[in-house]
C-alpha cells in the first residue's frame, strides 16, 4: 500500500504501527511525504524500529542531460585519468546555480528558481 503525503494523515500511524507489529513482512507499506515525519508535533505514535527511511536527492547532471551514468563503470574498468581541460565554463556556474531539484528546474527564470529554493529551505528547516 502506498500512502502519499502521510504527514497529512497522522491518525493513520497508529493503525500502521499495529499492522506492522502483527506482520513484520518488509515492503508492505510505502509512506511518502515532503516533511520529516519524526519532526511533526502532531505525531503521537513513532514508527521507530518499524520503518526504513530513504532520502531522495536532487538529480545528477548526467540525469539532467538524459545520459546513462557511467562514471563508476569507467572508473573501475578503464581507470580514471584526470585532464586539465576547460569544461563547461559559464555553463558550469549556471548548472550549479540551477541546482538539481526537478521542481526548481521547471521554473522559467533564475528569480523563480531562487524563490523556490528559499521556500524549500524555509519549509524544511
Amino acid at each position: 500500500m502506498i500512502l502519499d503525503e502521510i504527514q497529512r494523515a497522522p491518525a493513520l500511524l497508529g493503525a500502521l504501527k499495529v499492522a506492522v507489529d502483527r506482520d513484520r513482512t518488509p515492503g508492505r507499506f510505502l509512506l511518502t511525504g515532503s516533511s520529516n515525519l519524526m519532526l511533526l508535533p502532531t505525531i503521537a505514535d513513532s514508527l521507530a524500529g518499524r520503518m526504513e527511511i530513504l532520502r531522495l536527492f536532487p538529480l545528477a547532471q548526467v540525469e539532467l542531460a538524459r545520459h546513462r551514468p557511467g562514471f563508476i563503470e569507467t572508473l573501475f574498468a578503464n581507470g580514471f585519468t584526470a585532464t586539465s581541460a576547460d569544461r563547461l565554463k559559464v555553463e558550469l556556474a549556471e548548472r550549479i546555480v540551477a541546482g538539481g531539484f526537478p521542481a526548481a528546474l521547471a521554473r522559467s527564470s533564475h528569480r523563480r528558481r531562487r524563490a523556490w529554493y528559499r521556500d524549500y529551505i524555509e519549509a524544511t528547516i
